[in-house]
Formats: structure tokens, C-alpha cells, sequence
């Protein structure tokens, strides 16, 4: 039975619990639960394990991950080279950058599902959005290598350390998923590199574009494989400036 379920989910039976046991906690945290509340309406009896698991696939504490939905969520659409982008920042980082019908496509549904009184759907004058949003600008001008802004994406702990070694690639250059998995202190999660890769919720200015096949031939990307072509040229005549 696990065998099977593990075909199925790529997870064991007890690890698929522990991820709806989380979503039912984000989704009563983000409705304005207390933390405590939220463990135990989820299935907790045991805070530190409600915690640790919690961590572990947030990438942040239970009681930072309210906080987050506590506060406003500007959100603004962007036209770019590579289509339109949806901004999304809290009133401390920039929680999300991604195409504007991305999710719509995969799942009907927003990003960051907020109570509607704190969610300003069009607001390109928010601080981080407004920041963003220009600086997104200087770099498709070929103004800009690196962005000066506060990030805050939501994943694993697993994630959140892929995302940060994807930061550590410089401008015009490229890392194949064996580099990158090499570069994270696991040599053989190539795969798992992947997926973390697949999953990152802050394009360009998180770098997964700069990775690629090891016979160098694109990979998937997001916003698919024309924007990730033409964002590796951009770069690549950036550096020669």
C-alpha cells in the first residue's frame, strides 16, 4: 500500500497527512485563527511538532506566516517582454512575481488567498510593488544585474535553500541542475533541484531561468521556454556592455 501510494504522490502515506494537516492550518491562520487554534483544528496535539512541521513547509513560522495575512496585499499587473507579470508584496517583502494567467490556467485560483478586505488588487503605487516594478524596468532595459529588494517566498525548507543558492548564480551565466544540486551540498538530488526549481514563486528576481539541461538545452520554465530564451540572451548581451 505505501509502495503504491508512493508511485502515486511521490511521498509516504504519513508525509501526504502532514501536508493537508498544514494547508488545514494555513488556511484557518490565514482566516485570523491564533496559532493554537490553528494546530489543533488541523489535528495537533503536539505544538512542536505542529511547529517543526510548519516550518518545514512554509519555509517560515506559523506565527509569521499570520502576521503576513494579517497585514494589506498589494498586487499589480506588469506588461514586460516576456508578457505580463503579476506583482504581489506584503507591506515587508515581495512575496510573488509570476505570469499574470499562470495560476489562473493551473488552478482558477489567486496566489495568496486573503481575506478580501486586505487584498488591493490594483495598486502599482504600493512601495515594494511601485520598487519592483521599476526595477523590473532598469533590467529589461538592461539597466539593472541585481535586485536591491526584501523577498519572502513561500516553500520548504528544501525550497527556500535552492532559491537562495539560485541567487548566488551571477548575471549572464548559467548552472545546470547537477551544478546547482552540487552548489546546495547534495550531489545526487539533481531531481529534487528540479522541482524546487519548478516551484519558485519569485521569477527573475529568484533566477531559476539561469538554469539549465547539462547538454545546455532549456528546461521548463514558468512562463515558458521563448521567455526563458529570450531572458538568457538579454543577459548574456548585458554582460557585454
Amino acid at each position: 500500500m505505501s509502495l503504491v501510494f508512493k508511485r502515486y504522490y511521490d511521498m509516504k502515506p504519513a508525509e501526504y497527512l502532514i501536508q493537508v494537516r498544514i494547508a488545514a492550518a494555513k488556511q484557518a491562520l490565514q482566516a485570523g485563527a491564533s496559532v493554537f487554534d490553528a494546530a489543533a483544528d488541523s489535528g495537533y496535539t503536539n505544538y512542536p511538532s505542529f511547529y517543526a512541521h510548519f516550518r518545514n513547509l512554509s519555509g517560515m513560522p506559523p506565527a509569521k506566516y499570520r502576521q503576513l495575512f494579517a497585514q494589506n496585499i498589494s498586487r499589480a499587473v506588469m506588461d514586460t517582454p516576456i508578457g505580463p507579470l503579476r506583482i504581489v508584496a506584503s507591506q515587508d517583502a515581495i512575496l510573488c512575481v509570476e505570469p499574470a494567467n499562470y495560476l489562473e490556467k493551473k488552478t482558477g485560483q489567486a496566489t495568496y488567498q486573503v481575506p478580501a478586505d486586505r487584498i488591493i488588487p490594483n495598486d502599482p503605487s504600493g512601495d515594494l510593488v511601485k520598487a519592483c516594478m521599476m526595477e523590473l524596468k532598469e533590467y529589461f532595459a538592461g539597466q539593472r544585474q541585481k535586485f536591491d529588494l526584501p523577498l519572502s517566498p513561500e516553500g520548504t525548507s528544501f525550497q527556500q535553500k535552492v532559491w537562495q543558492q539560485l541567487q548566488q548564480i551571477p548575471y549572464g551565466e548559467t548552472r545546470s541542475y547537477q551544478q546547482l544540486a552540487e552548489m546546495t551540498g547534495d550531489k545526487n538530488a539533481s531531481r529534487a533541484i528540479g522541482l524546487a526549481n519548478n516551484c519558485n514563486p519569485i521569477l527573475i528576481l529568484i533566477p531559476c531561468h539561469r538554469v539549465i539541461g547539462a547538454d545546455g538545452s532549456l528546461t521548463g520554465y514558468a512562463a515558458g521556454l521563448a521567455a526563458k530564451k529570450l531572458l538568457l540572451d538579454l543577459e548574456k548581451g548585458g554582460t557585454k556592455k
